[in-house]
C-alpha cells in the first residue's frame, strides 16, 4: 500500500500555496488500477491503521449516536419484508483522476475545489459492467461486493445516511445516469459519446435537482452542518419511498430528516445489461474551518453509511419525468464595460511583460457558456437534455451555472494568466465562487481558488475577493501591477464587484491571487506544455435553492499568452 499526505482544501489560505508542500492528513495514493480502490476502501471503511503508514485516529462527535441509531433502524427493515445489505463510502479526490482518465479518457471536469463522497452500494445479482464498473468493485461489509456504479430495480432503494460536516459553503447529495445502451437512442447527436462499453453511451447527467443544505434545511427546519442526521433515499417508486419513510418514522427517526430523492421515466430502471446504470455524488464545499472539515473526512466512514434495501413484494408506482426548478437572477450586464476595461488593462500589461518563446501572443478570451436558460429553465449541458439525447453531461449541477470555461491555454515556467470577473457574490447571484483549473487533455480538475458568500454562508473565506474588504482582489492586482491610476473613474468604482484571479507556475505577482502549479504533478512539465483551462462555478443564489439564471449573468475573460 503506498500512502502519501494528501493536498489540502483550504482556500481561506493564500492561493499561491504549493499544495504539494502543506501538511495534511493521510491518504491511499491513487493508482490507475482496481486495487487502489480496494485499498482506498478499506482504508475508509476500517479507519484504522494504514499497512506501512501512519494512523488516522477516528473522529467522532457527539450525534455519532444518532447516526448508529439510523443504522439500526434501517437494518431492522429486514424484519419487514426488505433485503437491507450495507456498501461503502469511497472518498474521491483531485489525486483520483489518472484511474478514471486510465478508463475513460477523463476525469469528467471534476471540481477541484472540493472532493466528492460517493456511496458505494452492493452489486449482488446487477448487471456488473466489465469495461467501466468492475474495474471499480471493492469488497464491503460481510464479503459483499460493492461499487460506485449500481443499478436500481423498481423494488430498490439507496440509503444513504449522512452525518453532517461542519459548518461549510454548500453541500449537496445529487445522482445521475452514468451510461445508457446505445440502442435507446435511435437519433445520433454530434455529441454523444461511445463509453469503454462501445454498446452503451456516456451520459453522466443529473437525474433532478440537487438535494443541497439549503433544501435540507427548509424541510428540516433546522441547519443540517455540524453533526444532523440526513438521510438520503434515492429510489424509482413512490410507493417504496413512503414505506420506508414509515418505517424508519416507526423507529424514531424523524421524517423531515428523510430526503427523497426521485429517479424518473426518464431513468430506464432495473438490473440487467440494458438497464441505466448510475452514480451519486455528495459535494461538500468551501468549509468554514477547514482543520475541522478534514477531522470529518478522515473519518468519513464513521459520518456516512449506505445501503441498499429491497422489497421484491411492493408494488410498484413510479415516479414522473423531473422538472428543474426555475432560476432567477439579477442582472449583471450593468458590469460589462466595466469588465472589458479590466481584462484590457490586463492584457496591455501582459503583453508588455509576457516571454513569449513558443507560446502564442497574448490574448483576451470570453468564458463559453453552457447552460441556457430558457424562461429560468436549464437546457443544454443539464441532465434531462443529455438523458432524452444520449448526450455527454459529464456531471453537470444545477445548484451551479454549470460551467462557464474558458479556452485551453499552454503555461510555460513563466508565464501569468489572469482571470477577470464578476464577483456573482457582490451582485447576489451566489453563496460562493469557485475557480478551478484543469488539466485540459483529461478534464481532469488539478487546483482552485474560492470565494464565499458572507450575507449567504455566514462566513468568509478564499481568495478571490481576498480577506481585505475595503480592498477586492481586482483592485488590489491593478495596484500591484502599477495600473490602478490608469483606470476609468468608472472602473475603480465597479472594482469591488469584479475579481482577478492569477494562474501561474511562478507567483511572484500579487501572489495572494494566485494559483501557483508549480510542482503540480497532475499538470506534467512537458514538451509542448500541457494544456490548461479554467471553469467558473456560481453556487446556489441567495433566497433560492438553485443556481442564479445565467441569462443575466456576466461571465469572466482569462487574458495572457499561450491560448491554443
Amino acid at each position: 500500500m503506498i500512502c502519501r499526505a494528501a493536498s489540502p482544501r483550504d482556500e481561506s489560505r493564500s492561493a499561491c500555496v504549493n499544495s504539494e508542500s502543506t501538511p495534511a492528513r493521510v491518504q491511499v495514493f491513487a493508482l490507475p488500477t482496481s486495487i487502489n480502490k480496494t485499498a482506498k476502501s478499506v482504508l475508509i471503511v476500517a479507519a484504522s491503521l494504514l499497512h506501512g503508514c501512519a494512523a488516522v485516529t477516528p473522529v467522532t462527535s457527539s450525534s455519532s449516536a444518532n447516526l448508529t441509531q439510523t443504522g439500526t433502524a434501517l437494518a431492522s427493515l429486514s424484519s419487514g419484508g426488505y433485503t437491507v445489505v450495507q456498501g461503502n463510502v469511497y472518498l474521491f479526490e483531485n489525486t483520483d483522476c489518472p484511474q478514471f482518465v486510465a478508463i475513460f479518457g477523463s476525469c469528467f471536469g471534476n471540481n477541484a475545489a472540493a472532493p466528492y463522497i460517493i456511496p458505494q452500494p452492493p452489486i449482488e445479482t446487477a448487471y456488473n459492467d466489465p469495461y467501466t464498473a468492475v474495474p471499480f468493485n471493492t469488497p464491503g461489509p460481510n464479503g459483499v461486493t460493492t461499487n460506485i456504479f449500481y443499478r436500481l430495480s423498481d423494488v430498490d432503494a439507496l440509503v444513504t445516511a449522512v452525518q453532517y460536516p461542519p459548518t461549510g459553503a454548500y453541500a449537496g447529495y445529487q445522482s445521475y445516469m452514468f451510461t445508457s445502451a446505445s440502442s435507446n437512442y435511435p437519433l445520433s447527436d454530434p455529441l454523444q459519446v461511445i463509453s469503454p462499453n462501445t454498446a452503451r453511451y456516456e451520459i453522466f447527467g443529473s437525474v433532478g435537482n440537487d438535494v443541497n443544505n439549503v433544501i435540507v434545511q427548509k424541510q428540516t427546519g433546522v441547519s443540517p452542518w455540524n453533526g444532523q442526521i440526513i438521510t438520503f433515499v434515492t429510489t424509482s417508486n413512490q410507493l417504496l419511498a413512503n414505506d420506508i419513510v414509515a418505517k424508519l418514522t416507526a423507529r424514531g427517526i424523524n421524517p423531515k430528516s428523510i430526503m427523497i430523492e426521485t429517479l424518473g421515466y426518464n431513468v430506464r430502471t432495473g438490473t440487467t445489461q440494458t438497464s441505466d446504470d448510475l452514480v451519486s455524488l455528495m459535494r461538500y464545499a468551501l468549509p468554514e474551518d477547514q482543520t475541522s472539515a478534514d477531522a470529518w473526512y478522515s473519518s468519513v466512514a464513521n459520518n456516512v453509511l449506505v445501503y441498499k434495501v429491497s422489497k421484491p413484494s411492493i408494488s410498484v408506482a413510479r415516479y414522473p419525468e423531473n422538472l428543474y426548478s426555475p432560476r432567477t437572477g439579477t442582472d449583471e450586464t450593468q458590469l460589462t464595460s466595466a469588465l472589458t476595461e479590466l481584462a484590457s488593462l490586463l492584457q496591455g500589461w501582459s503583453t508588455t511583460n509576457s516571454v513569449l518563446g513558443n507560446l502564442s501572443p497574448v490574448s483576451a478570451s470570453s468564458f463559453t457558456r453552457t447552460v441556457l436558460d430558457v424562461n429560468g429553465i436549464p437546457h443544454g449541458l443539464a441532465g434531462a437534455d443529455c438523458i432524452n439525447k444520449g448526450t455527454i453531461c459529464a456531471g453537470d449541477n444545477q445548484d451551479t451555472s454549470t460551467y462557464a470555461f474558458s479556452p485551453s491555454f499552454a503555461l510555460s515556467s513563466n508565464s501569468i494568466l489572469f482571470v477577470a470577473g464578476v464577483d456573482h457574490n457582490q451582485a447576489g447571484n451566489s453563496s460562493y465562487i469557485s475557480l478551478a483549473i484543469y488539466n485540459a487533455q483529461q478534464s481532469a480538475g488539478v487546483a482552485s481558488s474560492s470565494q464565499s458568500n458572507f450575507s449567504a454562508v455566514g462566513f468568509n473565506s478564499g481568495s478571490l475577493t481576498g480577506s481585505n474588504s475595503t480592498v477586492g482582489s481586482a483592485q488590489a492586482v491593478l495596484q500591484a501591477l502599477g495600473l490602478y491610476n490608469s483606470a476609468s473613474p468608472a472602473l475603480k468604482a465597479a472594482l469591488p464587484k469584479l475579481y482577478v484571479s492569477l494562474v501561474s507556475k511562478s507567483c511572484t505577482i500579487a501572489v495572494q491571487y494566485c494559483v501557483n502549479l508549480n510542482g503540480n504533478t497532475l499538470i506534467p512539465d512537458t514538451t509542448p506544455a500541457t494544456p490548461i483551462n479554467m471553469y467558473e462555478r456560481s453556487y446556489i443564489r441567495p433566497g433560492d435553492t438553485t443556481a442564479a439564471d445565467t441569462n443575466v449573468m456576466v461571465y469572466p475573460q482569462v487574458i495572457g499568452p499561450g491560448k491554443q
